[in-house]
C-alpha cells in the first residue's frame, strides 16, 4: 500500500521533468524580423539626437565644444560609466551593514511525528504507548539579525577599492573631454577650410573646363600649334585634377565636425570664423620645467594609475585579512504555531567562531601573490611617468615645429594670394591670358588649404598639449550648464597652472 502511494505521488514529478526537458529541448534561434530591425534603427536614430538645441546661428569654436560635452556619444558614455561606478559604491555602504532576514513558511505532514522510546536500563522498547509532540500543520517565522566581522573587513576594503574606481572613472571622464575638444580644435578648421574654400573651388573648376572646352574647340579647328594647344589643355587638366583633389578633401570637414558634435549627417551650418581668418598662433609661455610638474600630478593616466595603485594595496590586505577566523554574531525572534509548545515565540542569540585553517598553508603563496600585484602596479606607474614625460618634450617640440610651419605656410599664402591678385588685373587688362589665370589661382587656393590644414595640426598639437599636462579645457563642473553657459566656461588659450586639481 505504502509503495504504491509513493508511486502516485512521484507520477507529478516525472510528468514536470520531462516536460521541461522536451521545452528545453526545443530552444531554437529566432532572428529579429526585418520589420524590427527597421523598427529599431528608427527609434535609436530618433534617441541619438533627441533633446538637442537646435543650431541657430553661426558656429563658434566654443559652441563647438559646448555642443560636444553636451550632445557627443562618447562623452555620454563616459558620464554612464561614472554613474554606474557611483551607484556601485553607494550598494557597498550596504554591504557593510549586518545581516537582516526574515522568513515565514509552512509545514505539513502526512502522519504525525509519534516516537517511542528505550528504556536506558534495560535496553528495552518502553512499555508506554507511541506519543508525538508535534502537530500535522503548523506554520512558522523568523526575523533575524547576523553580522559576521570578517565578511564586514573584506567589505570595507571593496568598499575603498570602488570609491577609488569611481575616481579613476572621473579621470577617464576628464581624458574622455580633453581628447573630444582636441578632435573638434581639427575639425573645426577642417571645416573652416571647406567653407572658405569651397566657392573658390567650385568657381575654378568651372572656368577650367570652360577653358578647355574652348582649347579643345581651338584643336578641333587647327587654329593653332597643336603643340600648343595640347600643352594648355594638359595644363588646365593638371589645374583641374588639382582641383578636385582638393574637393575631396574638403568634403569630410563638415561631416567630421557634425559626428563630434552630434548633429545629423548632412547637417547644412555655417561657421562663426573670427576676423581675418582668426589665425593666431597660440600662446605657449610655459617652461619644460612647469609643465613636467604639471603632467606628472596632473595627467589622468598618472593619477588612474595612483587610484590603481591604492586598489592594489587594498588587495594585499584583503588577504591578510581572509587568514584570521570569522567571527559571526546572530539574534533572531522566532514563531512557530506548534500547540504543543508552552511559549510559540522567544528569542535566540548566538556567536560563532569559524577558521578554515587550510588557508594557512596558502597564506605566503597568496600573500605574495598580491605584493607581486602590487609591485607591478607600481612599475608601470613608474614607467607611465616616464613616458609621459618623454611625451611633454615631444609635444613641445611638436608644437613649436608646427607653429613654424604654419608661419611657412601663411607667408605662402600671402605670396600665393598676390601673384592671384596681380594675374588677375593683368587678364582683366590683356596682358594676360585665362590659362595663366587658373594655374595662378588654383596654386592659390591649394596654398590656402595648405595654410588651413598646417593651423588644424597646429591647434590639434596644441589640444594634445594640454591633455598632457592635465589642463582642463573647461573650468568648473558643467552638468548643470546649459548650452550657452559651457560655451563662456570654456578654455582654449594658455592653460594656467594647476588648472587641473
Amino acid at each position: 500500500m505504502m509503495v504504491t502511494l509513493c508511486h502516485r505521488a512521484l507520477r507529478p514529478l516525472v510528468a514536470v521533468s520531462v516536460t521541461a526537458l522536451l521545452v528545453g529541448c526545443a530552444v531554437v534561434p529566432v532572428p529579429f524580423t526585418q520589420k524590427e530591425f527597421s523598427a529599431k534603427a528608427k527609434a535609436d536614430r530618433a534617441l541619438m539626437f533627441n533633446g538637442q538645441e537646435p543650431l541657430s546661428k553661426p558656429l563658434t569654436l566654443p559652441d563647438a565644444v559646448a555642443r560636444v560635452l553636451l550632445y557627443n556619444l562618447d562623452k555620454r558614455s563616459k558620464m554612464m560609466e561614472e554613474a554606474l561606478a557611483l551607484g556601485q559604491l553607494d550598494l557597498d555602504h550596504f554591504d557593510l551593514l549586518p545581516k537582516l532576514t526574515a522568513g515565514a513558511g509552512y509545514a505539513h505532514r502526512s502522519d504525525h511525528a509519534t516516537t517511542t522510546s528505550t528504556d536506558s536500563v534495560t535496553l528495552k522498547p518502553s512499555l508506554a504507548n507511541p506519543s508525538y509532540s508535534l502537530d500535522r500543520t503548523r506554520s512558522l517565522a523568523n526575523l533575524g539579525l547576523t553580522w559576521n566581522l570578517l565578511d564586514f573587513g573584506v567589505s570595507y576594503f571593496n568598499a575603498h577599492q570602488n570609491a577609488d574606481r569611481v575616481l579613476i572613472a572621473a579621470e577617464r571622464r576628464r581624458k574622455t573631454v580633453a581628447n573630444l575638444v582636441q578632435e573638434v580644435r581639427f575639425s573645426f578648421w577642417k571645416a573652416a577650410a571647406a567653407q572658405v574654400l569651397k566657392d573658390k573651388v567650385v568657381q575654378t573648376v568651372a572656368a577650367a573646363e570652360a577653358a578647355l572646352a574652348n582649347s579643345e574647340t581651338v584643336e578641333a579647328e587647327k587654329l593653332r600649334n597643336p603643340m600648343d594647344t595640347l600643352r594648355l589643355q594638359k595644363a588646365l587638366l593638371e589645374s583641374i585634377r588639382q582641383l578636385e583633389g582638393i574637393d575631396q578633401e574638403l568634403i569630410t570637414g563638415k561631416a567630421e565636425l557634425a559626428a563630434l558634435t552630434n548633429m545629423p549627417p548632412g547637417s547644412d551650418f555655417t561657421l562663426d570664423l573670427p576676423g581675418s581668418g582668426g589665425m593666431a598662433i597660440p600662446q605657449w609661455p610655459l617652461t619644460i620645467d612647469t609643465m613636467e610638474e604639471m603632467a606628472l600630478a596632473n595627467n589622468p593616466d598618472l593619477r588612474e594609475q595612483d587610484y590603481q595603485s591604492r586598489i592594489s594595496v587594498s588587495d594585499t590586505r584583503k588577504e591578510m585579512l581572509k587568514l584570521l577566523p570569522g567571527v559571526s554574531l546572530n539574534f533572531s525572534r522566532q514563531y512557530d504555531s506548534n500547540s504543543f509548545l508552552q511559549e510559540n515565540r522567544w528569542n535566540e542569540a548566538g556567536a560563532q567562531i569559524t577558521w578554515n585553517l587550510l588557508n594557512l598553508l596558502s597564506a605566503p603563496a597568496r600573500i605574495n601573490q598580491a605584493k607581486s600585484t602590487q609591485q607591478l602596479v607600481n612599475a608601470k606607474r613608474l614607467a607611465l611617468r616616464m613616458a609621459v614625460l618623454a611625451q611633454v618634450h615631444v609635444i613641445s617640440s611638436q608644437y613649436h615645429s608646427a607653429a613654424k610651419q604654419f608661419e611657412r605656410a601663411d607667408k605662402l599664402w600671402s605670396i600665393e594670394q598676390r601673384l592671384a591678385e596681380a594675374s588677375g588685373n593683368q587678364q582683366r587688362s590683356g596682358t594676360a591670358n585665362e590659362i595663366e589665370r587658373i594655374s595662378v589661382e588654383t596654386s592659390a587656393i591649394s596654398s590656402e588649404l595648405r595654410r588651413f590644414q598646417t593651423y588644424a595640426q597646429l591647434q590639434s598639437i596644441f589640444g594634445k598639449l594640454q591633455t598632457t599636462i592635465g589642463a582642463d579645457p573647461i573650468s568648473g563642473q558643467v552638468d548643470e550648464l546649459t548650452l550657452d553657459g559651457i560655451s563662456k566656461v570654456v578654455h582654449l588659450g594658455t592653460p594656467l597652472v594647476g588648472a587641473a586639481q
